[in-house]
């Protein structure tokens, strides 16, 4: 008897693990709360997901509902171009609507949210996911200029902003084609304000000069591991 009620416990103990384990997942609330927002979706109903499951598990996926809207059609429009695709998110803004969100200096009000960048192999094979040993959430690995290119910030970058650069060995390169895709839905789409992106990929993906894409400076952490999007 007794072991039959071990089994049990146990078995009971393992299915409140899973749960916990999938928590994050929860469906996206659609509704806005008290502070205007909504929260993204993390349950794989649309092709956007999270780049670590932390960003949805703590409450660091919301947006207002037009930012939300627009990046589902940005996730919709990779997914066209490259079928099973998604886009990976990162931070956004908490419930509650306060500004600053840290770590950030802005973020917070449901406007602002980071996305990550696409990779591939040495060989050019899309990696369907950020290199293995990416530790820091989709804030790294970057995308170093090569020579010849912008440096924008050649005396280096201000306090913890300051990120180095990958090992020239890398087993990863950034995927141009599927990059510039989302980029180009993000700064076509009028409910997109700016898009905070390092000079050397600007140009260096035919999009330099656009008016939508902004250098952050040098007090600013690098955006050539992922991109900011601030929406109206």
């Amino acid at each position: 008897m007794r072991a039959t009620i071990l089994t049990l416990v146990l078995l009971l103990a393992g299915c409140d693990v899973a749960s916990d384990a999938d928590a994050w997942r929860r469906p996206a609330s659609a509704t806005p709360d008290a502070s205007g927002l909504v929260s993204l979706p993390c349950d794989a109903s649309t092709p956007l997901e999270p780049t670590r499951p932390r960003y949805c598990r703590d409450d660091r996926h919301w947006v207002t509902p037009q930012a939300r809207a627009a990046l589902i059609d940005a996730a919709d429009a990779v997914r066209s171009a490259y079928p099973g695709e998604v886009l990976r998110f990162m931070d956004a803004s908490g419930p509650d609507g306060v500004k600053p969100f840290p770590p950030h200096l802005s973020h917070g009000d449901g406007r602002q949210i980071d996305l990550g960048l696409y990779y591939t192999d040495v060989q050019g094979r899309p990696l369907r996911a950020f290199p293995a040993y990416e530790r820091h959430g989709g804030y790294w690995p970057a995308e170093p200029p090569r020579p010849g290119e912008i440096v924008a910030c050649p005396q280096g970058r201000v306090g913890r902003a300051e990120k180095p650069d990958p090992p020239p060995d890398r087993p990863w390169r950034l995927d141009e084609a599927r990059t510039r895709t989302f980029l180009q839905a993000l700064i076509a789409d009028p409910r997109v304000r700016r898009v905070l992106i390092e000079p050397h990929l600007e140009r260096r993906l035919g999009l330099w000069g656009h008016p939508k894409l902004r250098f952050a400076g040098c007090q600013a952490a690098r955006h050539d591991d992922h991109i900011h999007v601030d929406f109206h």
